[in-house]
C-alpha cells in the first residue's frame, strides 16, 4: 500500500482533477498505439525534439542551433506538452507540433530519433517503439539518481520489483540509446544511474551553456525574440542594480514549507539588498510548493520570477549564485567572472529523505557557504563573495568538453549515426 501511495504521488504531484484523468486516460490509449508504434517506418533524418518542462534546457537550444544556422540535411521538429505552448512557439516562428495532434502523432511515430531532457515522455513515450533516444539531460552533479538512488522516493520507485511503476510509468524503465556526458567522471556516473554502457554516452557540453559565451547585445536580441518583453525588461532591471544575486535551490522530495525551513526572512532581506541598491531574483523548482503569497508580499528588491521561467539567457546578467545541491552551481561555473555562495542549511535531511550524494559535497561542490540566514544575509550584506582555489580543478572534473558550440557538435555526432533503436531498450 505505501509503495501505491508513492507512485501515486509520483506521477500527479500538483496535479489538477483534469490532469490526473488525462494521465489515467494516456496510459489507458497509450500501450495499442505503443505496440503500433513498432510497425511504423522511420526515418533517420527525422528528429523530434521536446522537453520536460516546455520549451527549455538543452533541447530547445540545440533545436535553436538547427534553426538558427538553417539546418537542412535532417527534418527537425518540436514537439509540446500542450496546445496553448504550440500556439505560442508557432507564433515565434518555431516549427512546432502538439504532442496529441493527428499531425504531431504523425511525425512522432515516423521521427527517427527522439532528443529529450528527461525521459522519453518529453516527446512521445507512445509512440517511440523502435526510436533511437536521443537524452541531453538536464545537469551534471554529485546526486545519485535513477537507478543508483539509495535513499528517499527514487530508491523504491526506480525497485526492479515494483511492478506498479513498470505498468504506469514504462518510461522510467527504458534506456537512452545515446546521453549526452560532459567528462569521464559524469560518463562513469551517469552510466550506473541509467545502467547504460560508457559507450553510449556521447562526450560534450550542454548546448544551454553555450550562450555564456556570447555579447551582451547578442544575448538582448535572443532575449527580444524568443523570451518576450518581460524578460528583456528584467534585463533593464538588473542592470540598474549595483549586484545582482540568484537564488535558485534544488527541489526538496520532501516537500516541506521550503522558506520556514530555510529561515530566510524576506522582508529583512529586502531591507537589507534596498540598502545596498541590490536585486535578488529567486527561481524556485517547477515541482516546488511554496506559499503564493509570498511573491505578492510588497517585496521591492526581491522578485520571484515563473518557476517554468527558462533563466539561463539571464544568469550572464547576473553577478552571484546562491544555490545548495543543485546541478546550477556547475553550469555557473563556467562564467569565470561570476561568484558562487552555497546555502545548504537542510544538508543532513536532505541527504537522509530527498537524495544521496555519489561523491562527497564539501570536495566536489567547494566554495564559501553559509548554513543560516543570518550567516547569507551577512554575505548579501558584504557584497563580495570570495572566489574559492579549488574552482578550476572543480569545473575540469565536471567539464572536459567546454565547447562554445555544443550543439554544433552534438549534432554532428548525431548526423554519424545510423538507426539503432529498438536494441535493449528495458533495463
Amino acid at each position: 500500500m505505501k509503495r501505491i501511495k508513492e507512485l501515486i504521488n509520483w506521477i500527479y504531484l500538483n496535479r489538477s482533477g483534469r490532469e490526473i484523468a488525462g494521465r489515467l486516460t494516456e496510459v489507458l490509449l497509450g500501450y495499442p498505439l505503443f505496440l503500433l508504434s513498432f510497425l511504423v517506418k522511420r526515418n533517420s533524418r527525422k528528429w523530434a525534439i521536446g522537453g520536460k518542462v516546455g520549451f527549455a534546457d538543452n533541447p530547445k537550444y540545440f533545436y535553436l542551433y538547427l534553426a538558427m544556422n538553417r539546418i537542412r540535411d535532417v527534418r527537425y521538429r518540436w514537439i509540446a506538452g500542450n496546445r496553448k505552448e504550440a500556439v505560442r512557439l508557432r507564433s515565434k516562428g518555431i516549427d512546432c507540433s502538439y504532442k496529441w495532434s493527428l499531425k504531431g502523432i504523425w511525425y512522432c511515430l515516423t521521427a527517427g530519433k527522439y532528443i529529450y531532457s528527461c525521459h522519453l515522455t518529453d516527446v512521445n513515450y507512445w509512440t517511440s517503439g523502435g526510436v533511437v533516444g536521443v537524452n541531453l539531460w538536464h545537469g551534471v552533479g554529485i546526486k545519485c539518481i535513477e537507478f543508483k538512488a539509495r535513499s528517499g522516493p527514487e530508491k523504491r520507485i526506480y525497485d526492479e520489483k515494483n511492478k506498479m511503476a513498470r505498468l504506469f510509468l514504462p518510461h522510467l524503465f527504458r534506456r537512452p540509446d545515446l546521453f549526452l556526458s560532459t567528462s569521464s567522471l559524469m560518463t562513469r556516473h551517469f552510466a550506473e544511474c541509467f545502467r547504460i554502457s560508457e559507450q553510449q554516452c556521447m562526450r560534450s557540453g550542454y548546448p544551454r551553456c553555450d550562450i555564456f559565451y556570447w555579447s551582451r547585445a547578442e544575448l538582448k536580441s535572443f532575449i527580444e525574440k524568443y523570451e518576450g518583453s518581460e524578460s528583456l525588461a528584467l534585463v533593464q532591471r538588473m542592470e540598474t542594480c549595483s549586484k545582482v544575486f540568484i537564488y535558485m535551490p534544488t527541489y526538496r522530495d520532501t516537500q516541506t514549507d521550503f522558506f520556514a525551513a530555510s529561515g530566510i526572512d524576506l522582508c529583512c532581506l529586502d531591507t537589507e539588498l534596498r540598502n545596498i541598491n541590490a536585486l535578488l531574483l529567486i527561481k524556485m523548482h517547477p515541482a516546488t510548493r511554496m506559499d503564493g503569497e509570498l511573491a505578492a508580499a510588497g517585496l521591492t528588491n526581491i522578485l520571484f520570477l515563473d518557476s517554468r521561467m527558462d533563466v539561463y539567457p539571464l544568469l550572464p546578467f547576473t553577478d552571484v549564485l546562491i544555490t545548495d545541491y543543485s546541478s546550477i552551481y556547475y553550469d555557473y561555473l563556467l562564467m569565470e567572472s561570476k561568484s558562487v555562495l552555497l546555502f545548504p542549511f537542510d544538508y543532513e535531511e536532505y541527504i537522509a529523505t530527498c537524495r544521496d550524494l555519489a561523491f562527497d559535497f564539501d570536495s566536489y561542490t567547494p566554495g564559501p557557504r553559509v548554513r543560516t540566514f543570518s550567516g547569507l544575509l551577512d554575505a548579501i550584506r558584504n557584497g563580495v563573495v570570495p572566489d574559492f582555489e579549488q574552482r578550476k580543478w572543480v569545473t575540469e572534473q565536471f567539464w572536459e568538453n567546454r565547447n562554445r558550440e555544443s550543439a554544433g557538435e552534438i549534432y554532428r555526432l548525431l548526423t554519424r549515426i545510423p538507426m539503432s533503436g529498438g536494441r535493449d531498450r528495458s533495463y
